[in-house]
Formats: structure tokens, sequence, C-alpha cells
């Protein structure tokens, strides 16, 4: 007698901002404490001390470094889940207080090797 089933199965799914069209390269990166929720997606650059802060646009002085790829509280949190190289969804990237990302900041991201698609 044959006897077929299933133990379990197991999916990688979930809210994260990375795809899997081009390997990611992501890590744990330092936020700047009670900054707020980082959410899903938020175009991150580094203050004066090294630490994840909001990259707030075009007029933004800063270079962007990173997309958040897990929702961090820094009220409670230290550090980020981010993507610092690979492919992203395009519709879940904000900047500043989660707007939603221009044209401009979607091309500063290429250029350190995160590919909005």
């Amino acid at each position: 007698m044959t006897i077929k089933g299933n133990i379990g199965t197991i999916s990688a799914g979930g809210d994260r901002a990375h795809t899997d069209h081009h390997p990611a390269v992501t890590g744990s990166r330092r936020v700047k404490a009670d900054n707020g929720v980082y959410p899903i997606g938020l175009i991150v650059k580094e203050d004066e001390n090294a630490e994840l802060v909001p990259y707030t646009g075009e007029a933004d002085t800063g270079t962007p470094v990173a997309v958040i790829d897990e929702p961090v509280d820094t009220a409670t949190e230290t550090s980020a889940f981010t993507l610092a190289h690979g492919t992203v969804r395009q519709s879940v990237l904000k900047i500043g207080a989660g707007d939603p990302a221009t044209e401009a900041d979607i091309n500063k991201l290429a250029t350190i090797g995160i590919y909005a698609v």
C-alpha cells in the first residue's frame, strides 16, 4: 500500500520592499532613536552619527544609502533590516514622512545600485 502525504509547507512571503528580480544585498543598520516608525520602502540616508534617518527627497543634501525592508519602530528598536543593493517594488518606495518617491528619488537610488521595478 502506497501512502502519499504532505507533512508541511513552507512559503517565503510577507511584505517586503525587495523583489527576486535581482539578488538582494540586505543587512541590519543602526537607526536614529525615537525618530518614529520607518515603514517598508522608506528611503533612508545616514546622519552625522552614521544612523539611518529618512531621506526627504530631491532637495535633501544627503545621499540615500538603503531602503527599509521591514517596518521598524525607532522608539523600541535600535536597528532596521535594509536593502542596500538589488531591486525594490516601486509601489512601496517612500520619502520623508511617507510621501511617495518621485522619479528623481528613484533615479538617485539607481545610482547606488537599488533599482525600482
